[in-house]
């Protein structure tokens, strides 16, 4: 089975706007379906133990499609994904780095464009869930904010030795805000914000739990740090309110808390 029999194959199923791109190991089918945010999908038909795979190639998971992340509503697209992960029969699985792939996989060239179709329409479905706001608008827009502006720091100081939003792969579903590679040191990062006090404590109760699972990880000798930056300049930042909760957390870390104001610490540390 040769790349050119299946492009005229998806090509006589679509039409001429899908376009095809020879990758490494796989097949880029970039359709004409596009996402509420302007992006067009891509699905890659790779082969495995004598199966087609049509895999979304970790692209959700890394957000390539450019979708903003809302952490409070995240179990309500969780909740989505598993109604269109059910109604187009899409499974998902985990690479070496923690990557999660969605695919779905078929038996002969005839059944390649249908699962296209349906792993295309799950994309569709799961970036524009992605995209709407579920929860108060204000608090999705501070959080954003800080995301990226904490994102960007790392960025421009970290470069290629940070990794966003990522997980230790033996707790794939334990997401860090950030995870920094020095030689063979790991440093876990969590951010905390919220515009109320309630949300901000629910911040800072996601990063205690995330720590105490990290340091049951295979690799927590490699573990040098486990930090928090949190954000005192917004509303929800009520230090002498919250006392018991960051006392707790200062249990699961390694140092205090990176106040925003004094981000130039991180440097110190890292």
């Amino acid at each position: 089975m040769n790349n050119q029999e299946i492009i005229e194959k998806i090509k006589s199923s679509f039409c001429n706007l899908t376009n095809f791109k020879v990758r490494q190991n796989a097949l880029e089918v970039i359709t004409a379906y596009s996402t509420i945010n302007s992006k067009f999908v891509s699905v890659f038909i790779t082969f495995t133990n004598k199966k087609i795979v049509i895999t979304d190639s970790g692209w959700i998971d890394q957000n390539y499609y450019e979708t903003p992340l809302y952490d409070e509503s995240e179990f309500i697209v969780d909740r989505i994904i598993t109604a269109f992960k059910s109604s187009f029969k899409v499974k998902s699985t985990f690479d070496k780095g923690g990557v999660q792939y969605y695919y779905k996989t078929c038996d002969n060239l005839d059944q390649i464009s249908s699962t296209v179709f349906d792993l295309s329409n799950f994309i569709v479905g799961v970036v524009n869930a992605f995209c709407i706001q579920y929860k108060d608008e204000k608090e999705e827009r501070e959080r954003e904010t800080f995301r990226k502006d904490a994102n960007d720091y790392l960025k421009v100081n970290y470069s290629n030795q940070v990794k966003l939003r990522h997980s230790l792969n033996d707790f794939p579903s334990i997401k860090f805000n950030a995870i920094i590679t020095k030689g063979s040191k790991l440093y876990l990062l969590t951010y905390v914000t919220g515009s109320t006090q309630t949300y901000f404590e629910n911040d800072l109760r996601k990063s205690i739990v995330n720590f105490e699972i990290g340091v049951k990880s295979k690799y927590q000798d490699l573990i040098k740090e486990r930090l928090t930056i949190v954000n005192d300049q917004s509303e929800g930042y009520l230090a002498n309110k919250s006392t018991s909760i960051f006392e707790l957390l200062k249990e699961k870390t390694t140092r205090e808390p990176v106040k925003w104001t004094e981000k130039e610490r991180i440097l110190e540390l890292i």
